[in-house]
């Protein structure tokens, strides 16, 4: 009996020094293509599943991405940098800062920020109630160029595609 407490008290500490017991994860969670996080400093979403849904706020800072077809929601945060693939949906409101990269056929709507700079292959933007507003298109040999302003706080890529 002594011999199992001693084991026991040699694998604790040495889980504890080979750093298996670490901090609590960030605040956040993925149910298979659902995720979310909110309340805490930082959120991390991956949700690579086409088709994901991700929500982050009431955060100090969200780091989400997703894969094609996907929905992010951003909002009541500091920050926001979000990614996306092909045909997703973007949606940054009530937030300090918003920095979105998403391939083709993105829609990205940005409410009530300060900054909102997106990058993208193909899609639009709306920007209302924005400070700065930035939208470039992606181009094929990785630098971007500014976006049609389409008016009404619209923008299209590829350029002229209002």
């Amino acid at each position: 009996m002594r011999g199992a407490s001693l084991f026991s008290s040699f694998v604790f500490v040495s889980s504890l020094a080979l750093g298996s017991c670490g901090p609590p994860p960030a605040p956040g969670y993925c149910a298979g293509p659902v995720c979310g996080c909110s309340g805490g400093d930082n959120c991390v979403l991956d949700c690579p599943a086409a088709g994901c849904d991700a929500e982050c706020h009431d955060v100090s800072n969200c780091d989400a991405g997703c894969g094609d077809m996907c929905n992010l929601s951003c909002h009541n945060n500091s920050n926001c940098d979000l990614e996306c693939g092909d045909a997703c949906a973007v949606d940054c409101e009530s937030v300090s800062n918003c920095d979105v990269a998403c391939g083709a056929d993105c829609a990205v709507d940005c409410r009530n920020l300060s900054n909102c700079e997106v990058t993208m292959i193909s899609g639009e933007a709306s920007c209302e109630g924005v400070g700065n507003c930035q939208i470039r298109c992606a181009l094929p040999d990785g630098n971007s160029e500014p976006a049609s302003d389409c008016g009404d706080g619209r923008y299209s890529c590829p350029v002229g595609s209002c």
